[in-house]
């Protein structure tokens, strides 16, 4: 196995492990990400979508993408694997806007930067298989 290709499978491991902590651990999620279930006293909840989005989703998107990775050999990899990672660059950009253009909204604007840099990381590692980086 070459070692872009474990470079990719790492990143999609650690992507899998953040959404079955989401998954398992919904008050962990909310506050890695900073939103609140619910701000209204009388509609307490929403951890049905930290379950399910940041949980479930990111979950099982990752680990299909792991397993047609390590199991199929073809260019099909390209499918799994391509929209995953461009998912994460646009997350990165999207980030970087909101840096940008929302600088008094965002609350601890100083991990921002961060955040960025990790989600393009990922981005790049999830491809590196495909782009031949190394």
């Amino acid at each position: 196995m070459s070692p872009l290709v474990l470079l990719s499978a790492a990143a999609l491991i650690f992507c899998a492990l953040i959404g079955l902590g989401a998954l398992f651990a919904p008050k962990w999620a909310q506050g890695v990400v900073r939103l609140v279930p619910d701000p209204h006293p009388d509609r307490p909840g929403g951890f049905s979508e930290f379950r399910a989005t940041y949980g479930g989703l990111l979950f099982m998107l990752h680990i299909t993408a792991l397993v047609i990775l390590l199991r199929v050999n073809s260019p099909v990899t390209l499918l799994a694997i391509m929209p995953i990672a461009a998912g994460w660059f646009g997350a990165g950009l999207g980030r970087l806007v909101s840096y940008l253009a929302d600088s008094k909204e965002n609350r601890a604007p100083g991990m921002i930067p961060i955040w960025i840099a990790v989600e393009f990381a990922l981005a790049l590692a999830i491809a590196s298989p495909v782009l031949h980086l190394g």
